[in-house]
């Protein structure tokens, strides 16, 4: 009788630690592989351009181990961070207004994204007014506008705070192999959109 009973509960615990170990997708979330991080400094001509981008983000995102994250500086609103899910675009931080064409700024705001969305790979899409690689102010060869000002590619490269996986512009000129070269040994892979 005693060893009916052992085994009985020996049965039932293994039972219990087999259904405890199963997986549930409502317990376990799918693990995020990649953040990709959109920086839009649309402080500019460009913003409602950046909002249409943005709900075209929305319409064609699929969440399976990604977070989609874009900073946003538009001409009308204060700086700010959106969530991009399918479908939707939540708004997860406010800035006080800030040139986001500043290097030193940019590498702040990216730095706290890393930090607040942490994943296997990172990758960044520089999204604003680009006229490639001499230095800013010369009325051409830069990134960013934030109401005039602009950012020397070096400056930009300089201040990234990791080695991302990738790099896209979204951005007019910067597809060149002089932004390429100021980025070498930094990113392994930058692309022109």
């Amino acid at each position: 009788m005693f060893q009916e009973r052992y085994l009985l509960f020996c049965l039932i615990l293994c039972l219990a630690l087999f259904v405890s170990c199963s997986k549930h997708d409502s317990l376990h979330p799918t693990p995020i592989n990649r953040t990709v991080i959109v920086y839009m400094a649309a402080d500019n001509d460009l913003t409602n351009d950046a909002r249409v981008n943005i709900q075209e983000m929305q319409s064609g995102f699929e969440e399976k181990g990604v977070n989609l994250i874009v900073f946003f500086d538009p001409f009308d609103d204060l700086p700010h961070v959106l969530q991009i899910g399918r479908g939707s675009a939540t708004r997860v931080k406010d800035y006080l207004e800030f040139n986001s064409a500043d290097a030193v700024q940019m590498g702040h705001v990216l730095s706290e994204l890393i930090e607040l969305y942490p994943a296997q790979e990172y990758g960044l899409i520089l999204w604003s007014h680009g006229t490639a690689w001499l230095p800013a102010g010369s009325m051409l060869r830069s990134f960013g506008d934030d109401r005039g000002r602009q950012m020397n590619i070096r400056d930009l490269a300089e201040n990234l705070p990791l080695k991302f996986d990738f790099i896209l512009f979204d951005a007019c000129l910067m597809g060149s192999v002089e932004v390429a070269y100021e980025l070498k040994g930094i990113k392994k892979l930058v692309v022109n959109v």
